[in-house]
């Protein structure tokens, strides 16, 4: 049987990408099947692409029916690949899923006047476009709404629980190649890297994204397995995230979710696996890091049942409820009806679920700071605006900063009290985005006054901005 891996030394040369552009330019002349395909331009008049390692991928539009297809073109040798893809598109054609789109491996299709070999006709790969963003593209638009986050690891882990349970695995796991579509479907994109059953024996082509792969993956490793350790650290991830978006804040990155190639390596030495404790109190996320400390320890997850990767699914109605409840405790508090107010903001804390806890304990603190029905106890404030400002919630980060910086329930701490303005302010609170902005051009808006004076009115300017805890 072949051994099928991507070979670092090309043994054939290719188009380069000024010249595909050429080509596909004229479908009807250098199309052997596919030249009722047309590019789709973009506003500078050249054909809507996006170029990768080995390949370059246009967008195209079929003249009779207006569907947009993805056209993946190579721009390297890579060893094997004509059998790969003839296993994986055979295999994958039974297949029904909205997770998968629809490919076609076609090996002389594509006519290229090129300079850098004597062939003429190359391979392509047809894909059904897919408009959709990425998942770290839709987490960074959606970093401050909770529910959509929360929806998203719901809809992340019904896809893995599905695909835990196939006999194929993706082989690349990771966010770029995960994109959710505007009906919330998740849709699995870049197929390089797949395993079928069909090359059972045979050697991984590509080891996936250090990110999201097992520390001691290698090419030997290649069967339906290959996906499990990403499937568990990208849904504990995510959960994470939706449980504290501020994570994605302080750990997130260009290459990962919240985890780094450097963690999976010694996780006794991961801070983020330190930050991670405190969302113990979750059970969803409990049996989540349990499954990932499986797939840590056994690089699969074959002695798991799929059905430990259903979580609930977030109900916005209830969602609704509970910021209707905390906005009916505001309105009490606004018109004196201070006992009301207290008696909502215990009630999410008990039986609010995440969300309410969070807003429960935010309100709580309020009261305790101001003495509001409660005797004033400041050491209680802070520990509510601790419990919601650690689940990431900017107002509470906000009001927690000024108990540091005035020492009030704890000691005084203006290193602390400014990290926590800044992480309210990177989840756009606009009083810390305020406070952060004039701490970085106080004196623009005084000119012709001395320099004791400015420094008055400076500090008279920032105590206004922390005079107050926000409700």
């Amino acid at each position: 049987m072949n051994n099928l891996f991507f070979c670092e030394n090309a043994e054939m040369s290719y188009p380069l990408i000024s010249e595909y552009i050429r080509a596909i330019k004229s479908p009807e002349d250098n199309f052997e099947e596919l030249s009722c395909l047309k590019p789709v331009l973009g506003d500078d008049g050249e054909p809507v692409m996006s170029a990768g390692g080995f390949s370059v991928v246009f967008k195209m539009k079929d003249e009779r029916d207006g569907k947009f297809y993805a056209l993946k073109c190579f721009t390297k040798d890579q060893e094997g690949r004509d059998e790969s893809y003839k296993l994986i598109a055979d295999e994958l054609e039974f297949v029904s899923s909205n997770y998968l789109t629809p490919i076609k491996y076609l090996e002389k299709e594509l006519f290229v006047d090129t300079e850098q070999t004597d062939e003429t006709d190359f391979p392509v790969l047809l894909m059904d476009w897919v408009e959709g963003k990425t998942l770290d593209v839709y987490i960074k638009e959606n970093i401050n709404n909770q529910y959509a986050l929360e929806m998203l690891a719901y809809q992340f882990n019904k896809m893995a629980a599905w695909l835990i349970t196939q006999p194929f695995a993706h082989g690349d796991l990771k966010p770029d190649n995960i994109l959710m579509k505007d009906d919330g479907q998740l849709v699995l994109v870049d197929y390089d890297g797949i395993y079928v059953p069909a090359m059972k024996g045979q050697k991984a082509r590509e080891l996936g994204s250090p990110g999201f792969r097992h520390p001691f993956r290698t090419e030997e490793l290649f069967d339906e397995h290959i996906d499990d350790f990403s499937i568990a650290s990208i849904a504990l991830s995510l959960k994470a995230i939706a449980l504290k978006p501020a994570l994605w804040n302080e750990y997130g990155g260009n290459d990962r979710l919240i985890f780094s190639e450097n963690d999976f390596f010694d996780l006794s030495q991961s801070k983020i696996i330190s930050a991670l404790q405190e969302l113990m109190v979750n059970q969803e996320f409990c049996t989540l890091y349990g499954i990932f400390m499986i797939a840590w320890a056994k690089n699969d997850l074959s002695q798991i049942s799929y059905r430990l990767l259903n979580i609930e699914k977030s109900q916005k109605e209830n969602l609704k409820e509970i910021v209707s409840s905390y906005l009916e405790a505001k309105e009490y508090v606004k018109n004196a009806t201070y006992e009301k107010a207290f008696c909502i903001f215990s009630s999410l804390v008990k039986k609010g679920g995440d969300k309410g806890r969070i807003l429960g304990n935010n309100g709580l603190g309020y009261m305790y700071a101001n003495g509001l029905y409660v005797a004033q106890n400041y050491e209680e404030a802070v520990s509510c605006f601790r419990r919601a400002s650690d689940n990431g919630w900017a107002m509470s980060q906000f009001n927690l900063g000024i108990c540091y910086e005035k020492g009030l329930g704890v000691k005084k701490n203006q290193e602390e009290a400014n990290r926590l303005y800044h992480l309210a302010a990177l989840q756009n609170f606009g009083p810390a985005t305020d406070l952060e902005s004039w701490v970085s051009y106080p004196s623009s808006p005084y000119r012709f006054i001395s320099a004791k004076q400015e420094t008055i009115i400076n500090e008279e300017k920032h105590q206004k901005m922390i005079s107050k805890f926000i409700l």
